[in-house]
């Protein structure tokens, strides 16, 4: 995989999906962005520091998440899950202590430790209503934490 600097032409749609995504923060405006691409996987980073990968869908890092600390839908998980989350786990129902509202079956759904920090991205698996009905069995597939990176794959 070779990685490249963004052309200006990449770089306006590379903005325009982090402001679609609510990502956006002005320090972006003076970053040198790069991608390495690899079999339709991209990695986008800045001085080598992931923060957002895109193959089917755009995921934001978990650094990127806590640096812009956007306004989105989320869960907050109690402290018995966190080690879990980190290590790439499952999020189960029954970990969950505060559930954001719309959030739908097959989207992303970001996950936040108890002192509001993001941890996680995941595919969630039931819908907030879902969730508000019943905590028990699994309410996402973790893609990504501190331990799993799909672009060290």
């Amino acid at each position: 995989m070779a990685r490249h600097v963004l052309s200006k032409k990449d770089l306006k749609a590379f903005f325009e999906k982090l402001k679609e995504n609510n990502l956006w923060a002005d320090f972006f405006n003076n970053s040198s962005i790069e991608v390495e691409e690899h079999k339709g996987r991209k990695c986008y980073s800045i001085g080598g520091r992931l923060i957002a990968y895109e193959e089917d869908r755009f995921l934001p890092s978990i650094d990127l998440l806590n640096a812009v600390r956007p306004d989105i839908s989320s869960v907050t998980v109690d402290n018995g899950a966190v080690p879990h989350i980190l290590n790439g786990a499952r999020l189960f129902g029954k970990g969950i202590t505060q559930i954001g509202s719309g959030i739908k079956t097959g989207n992303l759904v970001y996950v936040k430790d108890p002192t509001g920090k993001f941890i996680a991205v995941g595919i969630a698996s039931k819908s907030t209503e879902e969730l508000e009905i019943s905590r028990d069995g699994p309410a996402a597939d973790i893609v990504m934490s501190h331990s799993k990176n799909p672009c060290a794959q």
